[in-house]
């Protein structure tokens, strides 16, 4: 079949086509490993007399040492999961899923008995076909917990956060070079916490909905430049472009309590923990965004950087409003970060800070009440399809919200990753 003559199928005969071919893919890419594995202990590289064994690959195809290097390493680390391996050879899974899994279970601890290997990894390449890449990276990394006892495994997570977080300050780095044309580049390397704070208040000011980065004199500028009949008012900014005039707003703005909102939540990152967190410092905490930090850092950045922090056992902030009050609260759409963890929709991975409230049970027109018990968060994109598409809504026994959606024969809902 020549390459040309997808051109001349319907998107409904593709899609179906390019997900078989990505099974495919993932087998092949299962047999590829297997060999390069069988390869590297068989030493045939210095027999040749080549570096290694990527080194002979990328000689024989392909011209790209680093690529064939990680083919063998990731080879030799499937050699330890063969479930997962077994797995990506049936193209239930993909590599990078396989890759995830292979990689958890090679850093099980020493003591961790074959029944247990079995069951974590087991575990993992189920969980592969409900969580998106990086919630099962964030999975993977709590596997070994179901083994050990729960102030166990709070205390080591706690210090591993801890030891992570000392070692990623110490890597932090900042530069700047002037362009000399009026610009200037720069790079960074941050805590995971930090680049989650900045990245939510470049998003609270560069959100499409917000025009007025169309009113920077670059803009205009660009408008110039596109000629006639091609006004940079009439298309969307580009996505990096946006993220810099964003970045470069946020610079002018600080100190960040002045930034603008974003669906009432602003450059918000809110802090969940507990009250022995908050008391004694002994487990982790989370933030809006996903990210876990130690106790310490949770407590520092609750009390002196303006985040808010969600203790669960203590005093609760009034929630509802009656009908009077049409948009969620702040403490509202706190409340449904906590719940939610970013859009509900199946599938979704939009953060938080990118979502907005939603009336589920019944719309506003038609009587609906702005209270907690009536919202959900749900990104722009879906929010559209909801009303377009009328899908329906419910709270699903779990206590997370489930959507039907016409033409479907079950509820489903987004299985993200809550630690």
């Amino acid at each position: 079949m020549p390459v040309g003559a997808w051109d001349g199928l319907a998107a409904e005969e593709i899609r179906p086509l390019v997900e078989r071919l990505m099974r495919v893919e993932a087998r092949v890419k299962a047999h590829q490993m297997a060999g390069a594995r069988v390869l590297e202990r068989s030493g045939l590289a210095k027999k040749v007399g080549a570096r290694s064994t990527g080194a002979m690959l990328a000689g024989s195809f392909g011209g790209d040492q680093s690529a064939g290097d990680r083919v063998v390493r990731a080879a030799k680390a499937l050699g330890g999961a063969p479930a997962t391996e077994e797995a990506l050879a049936d193209g239930q899974i993909g590599a990078a899923q396989a890759d995830v899994i292979a990689g958890a279970i090679g850093e099980l601890p020493d003591d961790t008995t074959p029944e247990q290997r079995q069951a974590c990894e087991d575990t993992l390449v189920g969980d592969a076909h409900r969580y998106n890449l990086k919630d099962l990276k964030s999975r993977s990394k709590r596997i070994a917990d179901q083994f050990k006892s729960a102030p166990e495994v709070d205390r080591l997570e706690n210090d591993t956060l801890e030891d992570q977080e000392k070692k990623a300050w110490q890597a932090s780095e900042f530069w700047m070079r002037a362009n000399g044309n009026g610009t200037t580049t720069g790079g960074f390397t941050l805590p995971d916490a930090q680049a989650d704070m900045l990245l939510a208040a470049i998003k609270a000011v560069s959100a499409p909905r917000r025009d007025h980065l169309h009113d920077h004199p670059g803009a205009k500028n660009q408008a110039a430049d596109a000629g006639a009949g091609s006004s940079f008012y009439d298309r969307e900014l580009d996505l990096r472009t946006r993220l810099g005039m964003g970045f470069a707003e946020v610079c002018s703005r600080l100190p960040g309590h002045l930034l603008p909102g974003r669906s009432g939540l602003g450059a918000t990152l809110l802090v969940r923990l507990d009250l022995d967190t908050l008391v004694n410092g002994v487990k982790a905490a989370t933030l809006s965004s996903g990210t876990r930090i130690s106790a310490s850092q949770a407590r520092l950045m609750a009390c002196s950087l303006g985040l808010i922090p969600q203790v669960f056992g203590g005093k609760s902030v009034p929630l509802d409003h009656g009908h009077e009050q049409r948009l969620f609260t702040k403490a509202q759409k706190q409340a449904l970060v906590a719940r939610d963890g970013g859009c509900t929709a199946p599938g979704c991975d939009r953060p938080p800070e990118e979502c907005e409230g939603h009336h589920w049970r019944k719309p506003w027109a038609h009587g609906a009440t702005t209270t907690l018990d009536d919202g959900l968060l749900i990104c722009p994109f879906h929010h559209r399809r909801v009303h377009e598409q009328n899908w329906h809504a419910r709270l699903g026994p779990t206590g997370h919200i489930q959507w039907h959606k016409p033409g479907d024969t079950v509820w489903q809902q987004n299985h993200r990753w809550r630690p």
